[in-house]
Protein backbone atom coordinates (compact mmCIF):
# COMPACT_ATOMS: atom_id res chain seq x y z
CA UNK A 1 0.00 0.00 0.00
CA UNK A 2 1.36 3.34 -0.80
CA UNK A 3 1.66 6.11 1.78
CA UNK A 4 0.80 9.58 0.98
CA UNK A 5 2.52 12.59 2.53
CA UNK A 6 0.40 14.77 4.58
CA UNK A 7 -1.16 17.06 2.05
CA UNK A 8 -1.55 21.29 3.75
CA UNK A 9 -5.10 21.10 2.33
CA UNK A 10 -8.26 19.66 4.17
CA UNK A 11 -9.48 16.51 1.38
CA UNK A 12 -12.92 16.04 1.69
CA UNK A 13 -15.22 12.82 0.34
CA UNK A 14 -18.46 14.46 -1.36
CA UNK A 15 -20.76 11.79 -1.92
CA UNK A 16 -23.66 12.74 -3.48
CA UNK A 17 -25.75 12.58 -6.86
CA UNK A 18 -24.26 14.50 -9.84
CA UNK A 19 -26.46 16.75 -11.86
CA UNK A 20 -25.52 17.96 -15.44
CA UNK A 21 -27.43 20.88 -15.35
CA UNK A 22 -29.75 22.96 -12.57
CA UNK A 23 -28.01 24.29 -9.56
CA UNK A 24 -28.01 21.20 -6.99
CA UNK A 25 -26.25 18.57 -5.19
CA UNK A 26 -22.20 18.09 -6.26
CA UNK A 27 -23.30 20.87 -8.69
CA UNK A 28 -23.15 23.39 -5.68
CA UNK A 29 -21.17 21.23 -3.24
CA UNK A 30 -17.77 21.22 -5.36
CA UNK A 31 -17.47 24.73 -6.37
CA UNK A 32 -18.34 25.62 -2.83
CA UNK A 33 -15.50 24.11 -1.34
CA UNK A 34 -12.97 24.63 -3.94
CA UNK A 35 -13.38 28.39 -3.47
CA UNK A 36 -13.30 28.47 0.24
CA UNK A 37 -10.22 26.23 0.17
CA UNK A 38 -10.80 22.66 0.58
CA UNK A 39 -9.90 19.81 -2.04
CA UNK A 40 -13.38 18.60 -3.15
CA UNK A 41 -13.13 14.90 -3.97
CA UNK A 42 -16.45 13.56 -5.56
CA UNK A 43 -17.80 10.09 -5.09
CA UNK A 44 -21.10 9.96 -6.69
CA UNK A 45 -23.66 7.76 -6.25
CA UNK A 46 -25.88 8.74 -9.31
CA UNK A 47 -25.73 10.48 -12.44
CA UNK A 48 -28.52 12.78 -13.32
CA UNK A 49 -28.83 14.85 -16.69
CA UNK A 50 -30.44 17.18 -14.78
CA UNK A 51 -32.25 17.66 -11.12
CA UNK A 52 -35.48 16.15 -10.62
CA UNK A 53 -37.43 19.53 -10.25
CA UNK A 54 -38.56 21.20 -13.50
CA UNK A 55 -37.06 19.27 -16.71
CA UNK A 56 -39.42 16.45 -16.87
CA UNK A 57 -38.08 13.11 -16.44
CA UNK A 58 -34.05 12.99 -16.39
CA UNK A 59 -31.66 10.78 -17.73
CA UNK A 60 -30.69 8.85 -14.86
CA UNK A 61 -27.59 6.17 -14.02
CA UNK A 62 -27.44 4.87 -10.54
CA UNK A 63 -23.90 3.53 -10.04
CA UNK A 64 -24.16 0.84 -7.34
CA UNK A 65 -20.65 0.05 -5.86
CA UNK A 66 -19.06 2.12 -7.24
CA UNK A 67 -18.57 4.27 -4.15
CA UNK A 68 -17.40 1.38 -1.95
CA UNK A 69 -14.84 0.08 -4.84
CA UNK A 70 -14.04 3.98 -5.40
CA UNK A 71 -13.13 3.86 -1.78
CA UNK A 72 -11.42 0.72 -1.94
CA UNK A 73 -9.44 1.86 -4.70
CA UNK A 74 -8.06 5.10 -2.84
CA UNK A 75 -7.08 3.25 0.21
CA UNK A 76 -5.23 1.20 -1.23
CA UNK A 77 -3.24 4.23 -3.09
CA UNK A 78 -2.73 5.56 0.14
CA UNK A 79 -5.21 8.30 0.04
CA UNK A 80 -6.93 9.61 3.06
CA UNK A 81 -10.21 11.32 3.45
CA UNK A 82 -9.49 14.57 6.56
CA UNK A 83 -13.67 14.80 6.48
CA UNK A 84 -16.74 13.19 4.90
CA UNK A 85 -19.65 14.91 3.50
CA UNK A 86 -22.78 12.49 2.69
CA UNK A 87 -25.64 13.47 0.66
CA UNK A 88 -28.47 11.88 -1.73
CA UNK A 89 -27.86 8.45 -1.17
CA UNK A 90 -30.99 6.79 -3.19
CA UNK A 91 -31.53 3.48 -1.89
CA UNK A 92 -30.38 0.95 1.62
CA UNK A 93 -27.62 -1.28 -0.70
CA UNK A 94 -26.12 2.42 -1.22
CA UNK A 95 -26.88 3.27 2.54
CA UNK A 96 -24.94 -0.22 3.81
CA UNK A 97 -22.14 1.05 0.96
CA UNK A 98 -21.75 4.40 2.74
CA UNK A 99 -21.62 2.96 6.41
CA UNK A 100 -18.97 0.31 5.78
CA UNK A 101 -17.05 3.55 4.09
CA UNK A 102 -17.38 5.48 7.53
CA UNK A 103 -16.75 2.76 9.74
CA UNK A 104 -13.03 2.85 7.95
CA UNK A 105 -12.45 6.78 9.12
CA UNK A 106 -13.29 6.83 12.52
CA UNK A 107 -11.11 10.04 12.69
CA UNK A 108 -12.90 11.84 10.16
CA UNK A 109 -15.33 14.71 10.18
CA UNK A 110 -18.57 13.79 8.62
CA UNK A 111 -21.57 15.45 8.13
CA UNK A 112 -24.39 13.83 6.68
CA UNK A 113 -27.49 15.39 5.23
CA UNK A 114 -30.16 12.88 5.48
CA UNK A 115 -31.90 13.59 2.13
CA UNK A 116 -35.04 11.50 1.61
CA UNK A 117 -38.15 13.65 2.58
CA UNK A 118 -39.90 17.41 2.41
CA UNK A 119 -43.55 18.94 3.41
CA UNK A 120 -44.26 16.35 5.42
CA UNK A 121 -44.05 12.94 2.81
CA UNK A 122 -40.59 10.84 1.86
CA UNK A 123 -39.48 11.70 -1.96
CA UNK A 124 -40.60 9.12 -4.45
CA UNK A 125 -38.93 5.93 -4.01
CA UNK A 126 -38.12 6.39 -0.41
CA UNK A 127 -40.11 5.00 2.88
CA UNK A 128 -39.98 3.97 6.10
CA UNK A 129 -37.68 1.45 5.59
CA UNK A 130 -35.47 3.37 4.27
CA UNK A 131 -35.75 6.21 6.86
CA UNK A 132 -35.25 3.36 9.44
CA UNK A 133 -31.88 2.69 7.72
CA UNK A 134 -30.61 6.06 7.92
CA UNK A 135 -30.85 5.96 11.30
CA UNK A 136 -27.81 3.69 11.63
CA UNK A 137 -26.00 6.46 10.14
CA UNK A 138 -26.34 8.87 12.72
CA UNK A 139 -23.81 7.31 15.03
CA UNK A 140 -20.83 7.93 12.47
CA UNK A 141 -21.71 11.47 12.14
CA UNK A 142 -20.59 14.48 13.62
CA UNK A 143 -23.42 16.88 12.52
CA UNK A 144 -26.50 16.57 10.77
CA UNK A 145 -28.17 18.94 8.39
CA UNK A 146 -32.04 17.15 8.43
CA UNK A 147 -34.99 19.78 7.29
CA UNK A 148 -37.54 19.75 9.61
CA UNK A 149 -39.79 16.96 7.47
CA UNK A 150 -36.69 14.15 7.70
CA UNK A 151 -35.96 15.38 11.42
CA UNK A 152 -39.31 14.37 12.26
CA UNK A 153 -39.34 11.46 10.51
CA UNK A 154 -35.91 10.16 12.09
CA UNK A 155 -37.07 11.25 15.44
CA UNK A 156 -40.13 9.22 15.43
CA UNK A 157 -42.35 12.32 15.23
CA UNK A 158 -45.31 13.49 13.79
CA UNK A 159 -45.20 16.11 10.90
CA UNK A 160 -47.23 19.28 12.09
CA UNK A 161 -47.47 22.56 9.94
CA UNK A 162 -46.06 24.37 12.95
CA UNK A 163 -43.36 23.57 15.17
CA UNK A 164 -42.68 24.15 18.86
CA UNK A 165 -39.71 25.15 20.31
CA UNK A 166 -40.31 22.14 22.77
CA UNK A 167 -40.75 19.58 20.18
CA UNK A 168 -37.81 20.92 18.14
CA UNK A 169 -35.74 19.85 21.35
CA UNK A 170 -37.41 16.59 21.62
CA UNK A 171 -36.57 15.94 18.07
CA UNK A 172 -32.67 17.35 18.66
CA UNK A 173 -32.41 15.38 21.80
CA UNK A 174 -33.85 12.03 20.38
CA UNK A 175 -31.41 12.33 17.14
CA UNK A 176 -28.82 12.99 19.76
CA UNK A 177 -29.59 9.78 21.30
CA UNK A 178 -29.04 7.93 17.59
CA UNK A 179 -25.99 9.22 17.64
CA UNK A 180 -25.92 12.50 16.41
CA UNK A 181 -23.24 14.87 17.71
CA UNK A 182 -24.39 18.10 16.85
CA UNK A 183 -27.45 18.60 14.64
CA UNK A 184 -28.98 21.87 12.08
CA UNK A 185 -32.40 21.15 11.41
CA UNK A 186 -33.67 23.85 8.31
CA UNK A 187 -36.77 25.02 7.29
CA UNK A 188 -38.47 24.44 10.87
CA UNK A 189 -42.26 26.25 10.35
CA UNK A 190 -42.62 28.53 13.00
CA UNK A 191 -45.21 31.40 12.02
CA UNK A 192 -46.04 33.47 9.25
CA UNK A 193 -43.35 34.42 7.05
CA UNK A 194 -40.87 33.31 9.65
CA UNK A 195 -38.80 30.11 9.08
CA UNK A 196 -36.43 28.68 11.94
CA UNK A 197 -33.18 27.40 11.95
CA UNK A 198 -32.34 24.63 14.92
CA UNK A 199 -28.80 23.92 16.01
CA UNK A 200 -28.32 21.82 18.60
CA UNK A 201 -24.91 21.07 20.22
CA UNK A 202 -23.48 20.92 23.59
CA UNK A 203 -24.43 24.23 24.39
CA UNK A 204 -28.18 22.73 23.87
CA UNK A 205 -30.66 24.43 21.60
CA UNK A 206 -31.36 27.67 19.91
CA UNK A 207 -33.56 28.58 17.23
CA UNK A 208 -32.27 31.31 14.60
CA UNK A 209 -35.69 32.47 13.63
CA UNK A 210 -35.51 33.93 9.67
CA UNK A 211 -37.97 35.63 6.67
CA UNK A 212 -38.36 33.85 4.46
CA UNK A 213 -35.56 35.16 1.47
CA UNK A 214 -37.54 34.71 -1.35
CA UNK A 215 -38.39 32.01 -3.97
CA UNK A 216 -37.88 28.37 -3.24
CA UNK A 217 -35.06 26.88 -5.26
CA UNK A 218 -33.84 23.75 -5.79
CA UNK A 219 -30.29 22.79 -4.03
CA UNK A 220 -30.73 25.49 -1.43
CA UNK A 221 -30.32 22.93 1.31
CA UNK A 222 -26.89 21.19 -0.89
CA UNK A 223 -25.74 25.04 -0.65
CA UNK A 224 -26.74 25.79 2.98
CA UNK A 225 -24.83 22.67 4.09
CA UNK A 226 -21.87 23.18 1.84
CA UNK A 227 -20.90 26.34 2.88
CA UNK A 228 -21.23 24.85 6.63
CA UNK A 229 -18.66 22.46 6.12
CA UNK A 230 -16.87 24.58 4.60
CA UNK A 231 -17.07 27.32 7.22
CA UNK A 232 -16.51 24.66 9.84
CA UNK A 233 -13.25 23.19 8.50
CA UNK A 234 -12.15 26.82 8.35
CA UNK A 235 -12.22 26.83 12.21
CA UNK A 236 -15.50 28.51 12.83
CA UNK A 237 -17.88 27.22 15.20
CA UNK A 238 -21.11 25.62 14.28
CA UNK A 239 -23.24 28.76 15.57
CA UNK A 240 -21.10 31.14 13.14
CA UNK A 241 -21.13 28.29 10.34
CA UNK A 242 -25.30 28.10 10.41
CA UNK A 243 -25.45 32.02 10.10
CA UNK A 244 -22.38 32.02 7.27
CA UNK A 245 -24.51 29.64 4.80
CA UNK A 246 -27.87 31.12 6.05
CA UNK A 247 -26.49 34.22 4.78
CA UNK A 248 -24.63 33.06 1.47
CA UNK A 249 -28.30 31.41 0.47
CA UNK A 250 -29.94 34.41 1.13
CA UNK A 251 -27.58 36.39 -0.97
CA UNK A 252 -28.31 33.67 -3.91
CA UNK A 253 -31.58 33.86 -3.45
CA UNK A 254 -32.52 37.68 -3.63
CA UNK A 255 -29.78 37.60 -6.48
CA UNK A 256 -31.72 35.48 -8.46
CA UNK A 257 -34.72 36.85 -7.49
CA UNK A 258 -33.81 40.41 -8.65
CA UNK A 259 -32.71 38.87 -11.89
CA UNK A 260 -35.16 36.69 -12.86
CA UNK A 261 -33.62 33.79 -13.00
CA UNK A 262 -35.81 30.50 -13.97
CA UNK A 263 -36.37 28.81 -10.69
CA UNK A 264 -35.86 25.15 -12.23
CA UNK A 265 -32.23 26.21 -12.93
CA UNK A 266 -31.55 26.91 -9.29
CA UNK A 267 -29.46 29.96 -7.54
CA UNK A 268 -27.49 32.31 -8.77
CA UNK A 269 -24.21 30.87 -7.66
CA UNK A 270 -20.85 31.40 -9.69
CA UNK A 271 -21.77 35.32 -9.11
CA UNK A 272 -21.90 34.78 -5.69
CA UNK A 273 -18.76 32.61 -5.12
CA UNK A 274 -16.43 35.51 -4.19
CA UNK A 275 -18.32 36.04 -0.75
CA UNK A 276 -17.29 33.13 0.57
Amino acid sequence: MIKEKRKPVTRVAVIHDLCGVGKAAMTNILPVLSVMGIEACPLPTMVLSAHTGGYGKPVMRALPAFVGRSAEHLWENGIRFDDIFVGYLGNISMLEEVRILLRQYPEAYVLVDPIMADHGVYYRNYDEAYGKAMRKLLKYSDVITPNYTESCFLAGENYEERCTEEKICRICERLGELGARQTVITSVPISGAEIGIAVYGAEGLKVLKRNQAGRAYPGTGDLFAAVLKGSMIQGKSLMESVVKAHDFVSRCIKMSDAFGYPVREGVMLEPNLQYL
